[in-house]
């Protein structure tokens, strides 16, 4: 970084360490107006408007010498070590060209998301500027219930300036973006809603009716935590369990995999692009921002079932309230000026200067990703019956049933499936089917249970 940088239309070098600039009085420049210019981001102004010193002395640049940062630059805030704001100057990275199959890659994309939002009745366009001009995403979709999304198809890694600025040019046009990339290393990821593909090619997202949605998206999985339940306990209690309730944002598969037991894999195709993308639109997808736990600054972008989002909001609304930590100290937000020179000579790939303390990778833990809830301080959820075969109150038994327990039940019938499973009445395992009390039940354990009433006999 360095503190003075070349302004292209000034013809001169601004001199950050000096609150001035560097620029005389009677030069009749508004230092306030300039100061204003170089603070404003890339896209709102000319890129080649500030130079490296050393290049603009016609020298040579080491950035440019090596070729992975242009001689343009950009002036931003920057804390040091002592917490003291400065204005420093940086490198603008080279621009990106794309490649022949970067560029048939991101046509097809832009075509298939087109084409799936107008196929699902939804107002969708190409390359249409926002109406405040500040971004042209490659596919608009406007709300139909639900939320407007600026997709941007993304198939080489752009910087994370790139990807924050172009999110809140989305955000600032009431767009939520949506990246959708093939490679979950790119900066793009957490930095704002994204959704991730396979590496497939332009010719298979062409012929596609839909593509299989691999990263990005979840789903909440609640269960009570026994030592019979299926999955593990997130607090280590693996052969007790807590008897808490706990929730946790997992992938589809995940859940999937849980009609065989606790799996990291599913069986099926539960989630696609064109099934989230139109979800969003319409109101049953809908975004969710988990932040990081230990710094504010990180957390999960998450695309989530609109049901599953408002569960979590209402489980936590019941948690009790956590005492804060104290709070940090303030740091000074004015800019510092220690009235040093600025040097003309460029001192990129040297470590010349301290950064401030780095950010953790994007994304947090999938402990962060869950709650754990004591169930005595939730409202009781009732289970899901069928009034159909809902049993009416008892009368007093006589001492001898006039009746014997059927055994052979009919487990087909269409009334007897759950759209959803739910703790299973004998084992509290999840299950998906009713008893005749209209109360979640496996069959084997509703057939076990039966075989017991019975050979107990009267009496007993």
């Amino acid at each position: 970084m360095a503190n003075g940088v070349w302004h292209g239309v000034l013809q001169r070098v601004i001199e950050l360490d000096k609150e001035n600039l560097g620029i005389p009085r009677d030069a009749g420049i508004d230092v306030d107006e300039v100061r204003t210019g170089l603070l404003q981001p890339v896209a709102r102004r000319q890129r080649d408007l500030l130079v490296c010193v050393e290049r603009a002395l016609g020298r040579t640049c080491k950035a440019e010498l090596k070729g992975v940062k242009s001689p343009h630059m950009y002036v931003r805030a920057h804390r040091g070590p002592d917490g003291a704001l400065r204005l420093r100057a940086a490198h603008l990275p080279t621009v990106h060209e794309m490649t022949p199959e970067e560029s048939d890659r991101h046509k097809a994309m832009k075509e298939f998301l087109a084409r799936t939002c107008q196929e699902a009745g939804l107002d969708a366009t190409a390359e249409k500027a926002t109406k405040n001009r500040s971004a042209r995403p490659d596919v608009t979709v406007l709300a139909a219930g639900g939320v407007s999304l600026g997709c941007e198809a993304q198939f080489y890694n752009p910087s994370p300036s790139t990807v924050l600025r172009r999110t809140r040019a989305h955000d600032e046009d009431g767009l939520v973006t949506n990246w959708i990339t093939h490679d979950d290393t790119f900066h793009l990821v957490d930095r704002a809603h994204w959704m991730l593909i396979r590496d497939v090619t332009w010719r298979e997202i062409n012929n596609a009716a839909d593509l299989s949605l691999v990263g990005g998206y979840r789903v909440l999985a609640s269960w009570h935590c026994t030592a019979a339940a299926n999955r593990p306990c997130p607090a280590g209690k693996a052969k007790t369990g807590c008897g808490k309730r706990h929730l946790q944002w997992d992938t589809p598969a995940m859940s999937d995999g849980e009609a065989t037991g606790w799996s990291a894999r599913g069986d099926r195709l539960t989630v696609t692009v064109g099934q989230t993308l139109v979800g969003a639109a319409t109101g049953s997808v809908t975004p969710l921002l988990i932040p990081g736990r230990q710094d504010q600054r990180t957390g999960r972008y998450l695309w989530v079932p609109a049901t599953d989002r408002e569960t979590w909001a209402g489980y936590q609304a019941s948690l009790a309230p956590v005492e804060e930590d104290e709070p940090e100290a303030e740091q000074d937000d004015e800019v510092h000026y220690s009235g040093h020179d600025a040097d003309d000579t460029c001192r990129f790939g040297e470590t010349t200067w301290t950064p401030s303390a780095t950010l953790p990778r994007r994304g947090i833990s999938s402990i962060a990703l869950s709650l754990t809830v004591d169930e005595s301080l939730l409202p009781a959820v009732p289970r899901q019956r069928t009034t159909a075969t809902q049993s009416p109150p008892r009368s007093p038994e006589p001492a001898v049933r006039p009746v014997p327990v059927q055994r052979s039940v009919d487990w087909s019938t269409p009334d007897r499936f759950l759209s959803e499973p739910q703790p299973c009445r004998h084992c509290d395992k999840p299950a998906s089917l009713l008893d005749d009390t209209g109360a979640p039940c496996h069959k084997v354990c509703a057939e076990g249970h039966l075989a017991g009433a019975e050979g107990a006999g009267p009496g007993s």
